[in-house]
């Protein structure tokens, strides 16, 4: 075992930064000067995102390995851009490291940035470390592509706009809630959910057809919460909504997770966030085209409502038909 003191600053960056460059075509100059120098990529529009994870807020290290965190760090960023239509390509990666930690588990927070970043092909071309006081801290700044006029914005939802998304909802926060909650858990319900919320699936695919499809008007990730996600549409787009609660795909293991701890599935799909599904809305005249697009790809999709008037407000259609108003809710840093 080797301590970072051992080691040093620049022992560490040494270590850490090897096998970085995925697709070294796009870079001129990476790690090892004052600033990486990238080539533009033609005519295509750069995206920019940044995204902070904090032990004791995002993550707690009694419940995740170092890899996991590496891993979920740069796919939280990876799905921004996917929520834009874009594809990743460049990140710099800064961490404020304990003193205490040791060298291999920052090894394998790497490790996992790396496989991530492997998988999508994106060059890992700089950052910082420095110690911190108290928690560990990583920090990633990633630049994407997408093609000129191709980007999808929170803006441009219409009323008569239907409601997608992909995947399962609430799946992360099941996890969460287990990883929290002590208790006697069937091993093959555990597995899916605490899978979801630690090594989360940035859905970069669907949001590339979703990108190429006319018809498609708004795009956002599911990050904080079907509630926050939806006021963020509605907002943008100055629109209103209505979601069918029978709607809402759910997986049966969080069916099942809800039925024995006595939660109600409705919460954590609306307030949980971390699921990283793209929540978007599309012309009804496409539906058919676009529908057909996804699903000859494989991608997972469930209309889940209706853009309506702004001054209709947020409506949730309970099961039993009743309506009720979707509080401003989902998670809050403040």
């Amino acid at each position: 075992m080797v301590r970072l003191a051992k080691l040093g600053e620049f022992g560490l960056i040494d270590l850490l930064n090897k096998n970085m460059l995925y697709d070294p075509e796009k870079v001129i100059a990476g790690i090892g000067d004052d600033a990486a120098v990238l080539k533009p990529p033609g005519t295509k529009w750069q995206l920019l995102t940044t995204d902070m994870m904090m032990e004791n807020i995002h993550f707690r290290l009694d419940w995740s390995q170092y890899y996991q965190v590496g891993y979920k760090a740069l796919a939280v960023n990876i799905s921004d851009v996917a929520a834009m239509g874009g594809y990743p390509s460049h990140a710099v990666v800064s961490v404020g490291i304990p003193e205490e930690t040791r060298v291999e588990d920052i090894e394998e927070l790497y490790r996992g940035l790396k496989e991530m970043a492997c998988r999508f092909k994106v060059n890992l071309v700089g950052g910082d470390t420095v110690k911190s006081p108290g928690p560990l801290v990583i920090n990633i700044a990633l630049m994407g592509e997408v093609e000129e006029g191709r980007a999808v914005f929170r803006s441009g939802a219409k009323p008569g706009d239907l409601i997608y998304t992909t995947g399962f909802l609430g799946t992360s926060a099941a996890g969460l809630y287990i990883l929290s909650h002590n208790g006697d858990y069937p091993v093959e319900l555990k597995e899916k959910v605490i899978r979801s919320h630690l090594l989360p699936e940035p859905r970069v695919a669907a949001a590339r057809i979703l990108s190429e499809l006319e018809g498609v008007t708004a795009l956002d990730d599911n990050s904080d919460g079907l509630a926050a996600e939806l006021r963020e549409i509605c907002r943008a787009s100055s629109a209103g909504c209505l979601i069918r609660e029978k709607s809402l795909p759910v997986l049966p293991e969080v069916e099942q997770l809800a039925c024995l701890t006595g939660r109600n599935t409705l919460d954590w799909i609306m307030d949980g966030g971390e699921d990283y599904e793209l929540l978007f809305t599309l012309r009804p005249e496409r539906q058919e085209y676009i529908e057909n697009a996804l699903g000859k790809e494989g991608i997972l999709y469930k209309a889940i409502g209706i853009i309506t008037h702004s001054s209709e407000g947020m409506v949730l259609e309970k099961e039993d038909g009743a309506k009720e108003t979707i509080l401003l809710q989902g998670y809050s840093h403040f």
